[in-house]
């Protein structure tokens, strides 16, 4: 067929030319003007990036239509689908995903209207308070997560503000991981092992704890799984439908988090390194390697999300190099990398229900990951670099390290966890004289190691609903009750923005040793809240060294979130 007679072509024609005359006709101040209802901000160089990515957009679209479109070819060059790696996806599959999205929904949707947490007040307060102008517009922090803010806004602005209303793009977005989970596993090691791996996914304590997290975290572990899907089946198949799908997946990605670079870093690594030397990870040199079929078209989707993601960020790029990409992180314990092990295991031993199932967890991860670099070097590489490659350029910048920063990589962790399950039994069978038995029986027995990692991790969930991430609700209705006349309360550092700017505004905060020194004068009794220590000790030692001398605990609301204890203090009496 003829260009631009085919109706695809005519439409992206049509939409390349209004992009065209969209980016021509209106100026940089219309932007400003229209995104903040007439307030004046000065956007920068934002608007004029916008509309250059915009052009370049249009002129890749018009140039797109111009491709002439045969009946019998869509342009995928001549490699074909491979079965390797997994069967067709069956209708009793889609069925058990179905039932688990099902179960999984209600798991998330239990409980979800409890106390927010610091950073999702910081969401709230920050950014889905404010017009939706403002929030693609605005990058003056790195608690922004875009994407994650627009859909709390539309999310809050249909149902009200509440708890819930903030969470619930990341409990859809957490049910979406659960079939990207099933898609990428069941392509690297099987139908079964995927099955199995979306059974503990779905009562997973941690993947429940960020389903119900009003951040990006979660929306960036499903793009991770949906990227690297795509990634395996474009090098498989060298289709354009793959690779655009896996450009998409890489700008959702860094729509919600730029951590998501990490990722994508990971994949050009891999594949450039494969390119120029094949054999690197004990592969069989091939002219006809996949790095080598899929010839030019990587690059091009890699160019592509990086171009839509400068679409995506234009207008908030200038403040996010001036103000955002510069937040202070002092030392601290959260800078410390021995102290994110120590938190990352302390999480993890309470979400596989104790030390001894943590210890056969992470004996699985070992064993999984081995037998998965036999399997698929490619595979088991791209499991743990982009972790890595997060916390080495974490380290060297002197940031603050989360265990929360590593999210993204939970679903590789499963992956092996359930790899590992399955393939020891077989493995024990097969090498160890005395415990050779027939296959089918290794099998059932890795199955059963499964079904038991998903028992333990089924065990822990109670906990996730025992209390809120933070208790703060608890603690302001402890001091409301035991408050007498005349005495004093403050909140200070970051419960002072969570009491004073959202719970319990009438309520004095403190942020210098001088402001608590004023409130102190007012009254005799003190009544003092505080939380995470870490923070207070770094950014706040005035207020700190105060806290530790003239203060005394009366007692400590616990979280689900690890360091977020909630203090309610009392000044001692001369």
């Amino acid at each position: 067929m003829k260009p631009l007679q085919h109706p695809v072509s005519l439409i992206l024609f049509l939409l390349g030319v209004a992009m065209i005359m969209f980016a021509v006709i209106v100026a940089d101040d219309a932007y400003s003007t229209f995104l903040f209802d007439g307030k004046a901000k000065d956007l920068s160089w934002g608007p004029t990036l916008f509309r250059s990515v915009l052009l370049l957009h249009a002129g890749l679209l018009i140039a797109l239509s111009f491709i002439r479109i045969t009946p019998n070819s869509s342009g995928d060059g001549k490699i074909e689908d491979s079965d390797q790696g997994s069967a067709k996806t069956t209708p009793s599959m889609i069925g058990a995903l179905a039932a688990l999205s099902i179960v999984g929904l209600a798991l998330r949707l239990w409980n979800l209207n409890s106390d927010l947490w610091i950073d999702e007040v910081f969401t709230l307060l920050d950014f889905v308070r404010k017009p939706l102008g403002e929030i693609v517009a605005s990058f003056p922090s790195q608690n922004q997560h875009m994407l994650f803010s627009i859909l709390a806004y539309v999310s809050t602005s249909i149902f009200g503000e509440s708890s819930w209303s903030l969470r619930l793009p990341s409990v859809l977005f957490g049910i979406a991981s659960i079939w990207a989970f099933f898609f990428l596993c069941k392509r690297l090691v099987g139908s079964q092992e995927a099955l199995l791996g979306c059974v503990l996914m779905t009562v997973s304590y941690h993947h429940i704890w960020f389903s119900q997290n009003a951040r990006g975290y979660m929306g960036l572990l499903l793009f991770t799984l949906t990227a690297t899907w795509f990634w395996f089946e474009a090098l498989e198949t060298n289709k354009w439908k793959w690779w655009l799908g896996y450009a998409a997946s890489i700008a959702m990605g860094m729509w919600v988090h730029p951590t998501m670079a990490f990722v994508v870093a990971a994949h050009g690594i891999v594949h450039v390194l494969l390119l120029i030397w094949p054999g690197i990870l004990g592969s069989t040199v091939s002219a006809f390697s996949p790095e080598r079929r899929a010839g030019i078209r990587p690059f091009a989707a890699w160019l592509l999300s990086v171009t839509v993601t400068l679409q995506l960020y234009a207008l908030s790029l200038p403040e996010f190099l001036a103000v955002g990409l510069h937040e202070e992180s002092k030392d601290s314990e959260w800078t410390n990398p021995i102290w994110v092990i120590t938190e990352s295991l302390q999480s993890l031993k309470i979400g596989f229900a104790g030390t001894l199932v943590l210890v056969c967890g992470g004996a699985f991860v070992a064993f999984g990951w081995a037998r998965l670099f036999r399997l698929n070097q490619r595979a088991a590489v791209l499991m743990v670099l982009p972790a890595l490659l997060a916390g080495v350029s974490m380290l060297l910048l002197g940031h603050n390290i989360w265990p929360r920063f590593f999210f993204f990589s939970m679903g590789f962790g499963l992956l092996t966890v359930i790899h590992g399950a399955v393939e020891l039994p077989k493995f024990l069978a097969h090498y160890f004289k005395p415990l050779r038995v027939k296959q089918e029986l290794a099998s059932s027995a890795g199955v059963g190691f499964c079904l038991l990692v998903i028992i333990a991790s089924l065990t822990t969930l109670p906990k996730n609903y025992a209390l809120p991430k933070q208790n703060f609700s608890e603690a302001k209705n402890f001091v409301e009750r035991n408050t007498l006349s005349g005495d004093g309360i403050v909140a200070v550092s970051l419960a002072g923005i969570v009491y004073g700017s959202y719970l319990e505004p009438h309520w004095p905060v403190a942020n210098t040793g001088t402001e608590l020194q004023t409130i102190q004068n007012e009254s005799e009794r003190v009544w003092l809240v505080y939380t995470l220590p870490i923070e207070v000790k770094a950014f706040r030692p005035d207020l700190w060294k105060m806290i530790e001398n003239d203060y005394e605990v009366v007692k400590v609301f616990p979280g689900t979130l690890n360091g977020g204890e909630v203090f309610v203090c009392q000044k001692k009496l001369n």
